[in-house]
């Protein structure tokens, strides 16, 4: 198992994967002699110069204090869920999305739920997708979210997404390939935008 990540560390781990400078991080606020140090682990940013970091980033507080953002775990588990159901895996695709479906907050338990449905109806189980559309439907018209209503109404007509052309295809197993190294590296952050963009590219290629 890899050796658990210090937070400088971890801040000078994404620094460079973005290609950022310690002055490009810095900017005006502190100096890149002393963020030299946070990373090094031997001066601790203040709560305020740690958001200053982190929004520089861009990512998140809790990210570069624990290496994980809440909810993480069901957010991978969803996008893992949603690229094998793009790929018409759906009974892998029931089995990937966990307890994502059990989270609590807005927007995640949604889509989880949607993508849960769409892959019954797959399998066969439509009288379990149609109770959890009609469910969602009420939540989803509550917040008057209108772009989770078009998808619930796709899924109502039995609409799916699919792989639209080998271009798409190539970059989706590359994305793929990288979410898988970056789990195995214990960094969950990047395997989640790595699936997120596998996903995206699976459902615009047939648009």
């Amino acid at each position: 198992m890899p050796r658990q990540e210090t937070l400088g560390q971890r801040i000078r781990r994404v620094r460079q994967e973005r290609g950022m400078s310690l002055a490009k991080v810095s900017g005006g606020d502190f100096s890149r002699a002393f963020l030299n140090q946070v990373e090094l682990g031997r001066s601790q940013p203040s709560t305020r110069v740690l958001r200053v970091i982190a929004g520089r980033l861009g990512t998140e507080v809790d990210y570069l204090l624990e290496g994980k953002l809440p909810n993480l775990d069901r957010e991978l588990a969803l996008e893992r869920a949603r690229v094998l159901m793009a790929r018409g895996q759906a009974r892998r695709a029931l089995e990937a999305i966990g307890e994502a479906v059990d989270a609590s907050d807005w927007p995640l338990r949604t889509d989880a739920r949607l993508c849960q449905a769409e892959a019954l109806r797959a399998v066969g189980r439509t009288d379990e997708a149609d109770a959890i559309l009609a469910e969602e439907r009420k939540v989803i018209a509550a917040r008057r979210d209108s772009h989770r209503l078009g998808r619930l109404r796709a899924l109502e007509r039995g609409e799916a997404y699919s792989i639209g052309n080998g271009d798409a295809e190539t970059a989706v197993r590359v994305h793929l390939r990288l979410a898988e190294h970056a789990l195995r590296a214990e960094r969950g952050y990047d395997a989640l935008e790595h699936y997120r963009a596998a996903r995206v590219l699976l459902e615009v290629a047939v648009r």
